[in-house]
């Protein structure tokens, strides 16, 4: 297997592992959603919190699950963060691990242990630090600041300015390394040329090997796709939630009452919603209804896959004699979804029972 496809796995692998596991906390303070919350006080204890912004100046003490447009965190979380946002900026403390999936991710405080990144760009400016290792899969990468550890990356672009306390990994078309970087370790990298790297830079062993991306980019165009499939769904269940928790839950305990008449009924909606869409934007003064109708039923088909999660997970995890909370179920049920529509015709009809029988649910508890 191609050195860019491991490291791929290997985030996917991380990311996956340690959202579903990680935390298994018995009390959570959640703090309302809104357009923007903000934390200034401290907190003994663990925090979920979901808005369109989120700022956190005050102290965490315990671990913090966020998911939003924007997070700020300014203040101290002496724990592991989770964060699922459009972007992501730390400049404060992060006192255990950090795990993020965003567009954008800029570090300019503290990360005292491991950092575990997938986002469109990923920087660690000249002023961050990260005490462990840096596992990120972007589209661009730049690191100025400090990395305890090792550094496995992959990206279109890496730009290495800063120092890495261990070995590094980088995969990418163009690796940029400046004659100021450090890398104490190992370097093994693998792009389209050979880097230029002034002497002294490198503490140990060079290996460099040419990419084929003609060869293997379509796997990892698929790995990529699927990760960022279930990072989004795993985005919408944690605010889902963080908002309508008992909602969710209810409506994943009827899915095994009557899956046949909810499949069926959810069969209904989905016709009877498309037809009436179709319909609407025929005429020019049903357009706008026809938009909010088009919406609504996208939004449900999404939610209807989380809440399917919610219960292949329950379900799942109680066989294996194994309790957890139910955003751990929701997402070990959800990415067990994903891999099982993978499979060759009979994955189609999971995942279209996954979303029908959920949506039925919805509908009939909707009419009572």
């Amino acid at each position: 297997m191609k050195t860019s496809l491991q490291v791929l796995c290997k985030i996917m692998l991380l990311v996956a592992t340690f959202m579903l596991f990680s935390h298994t906390a018995t009390a959570y303070t959640t703090i309302e959603s809104g357009d923007t919350v903000v934390i200034d006080e401290v907190i003994d204890d663990d925090v979920i919190v979901a808005g369109g912004t989120v700022i956190i100046d005050g102290t965490i003490n315990g671990d913090v699950i966020v998911a939003g447009g924007m997070v700020e965190i300014n203040g101290n979380i002496e724990e592991d963060l989770i964060v699922a946002a459009g972007d992501v900026q730390i400049n404060g403390r992060v006192g255990d691990d950090l795990r993020v999936a965003s567009g954008t991710l800029a570090i300019y405080g503290e990360v005292q242990d491991d950092v575990i990144s997938f986002a469109g760009e990923t920087v660690l400016a000249d002023t961050g630090y990260i005490g462990g290792d840096f596992s990120a899969g972007s589209g661009e990468i730049t690191i100025s600041g400090h990395v305890g550890g090792n550094v496995k990356a992959s990206a279109e672009e890496i730009t290495i300015h800063g120092n890495i306390g261990g070995d590094a990994e980088l995969n990418a078309e163009e690796i940029n390394i400046s004659p100021d970087a450090s890398i104490s370790g190992n370097l093994e990298y693998r792009s389209k040329s050979e880097t230029k790297i002034e002497e002294g830079v490198v503490g140990n062993n060079v290996h460099y090997s040419e990419m084929e991306s003609h060869k293997d980019g379509g796997i990892v165009s698929s790995l990529i796709s699927g990760l960022i499939s279930y990072l989004g769904l795993v985005l919408i269940g944690l605010i889902g939630l963080a908002i309508w928790p008992e909602y969710m839950e209810n409506i994943a305990a009827k899915t095994s009452e009557s899956p046949g008449m909810a499949f069926l009924t959810g069969l209904l909606v989905l016709i009877v919603a498309g037809i009436l869409t179709i319909l609407l934007f025929v005429t020019i003064i049903g357009i706008p209804l026809g938009l909010i109708l088009l919406t609504t039923l996208f939004v449900m088909l999404y939610v209807a896959r989380i809440i399917a999660s919610i219960w292949i997970g329950r379900h799942l995890l109680s066989k294996m004699g194994k309790s957890t909370k139910t955003m751990n179920e929701m997402a070990f049920g959800l990415l067990v979804l994903l891999l099982a529509s993978a499979i060759p015709v009979i994955g189609g009809l999971i995942y279209l029972a996954a979303t029908l029988i959920p949506l039925g649910n919805i509908y009939m508890t909707a009419r009572n």
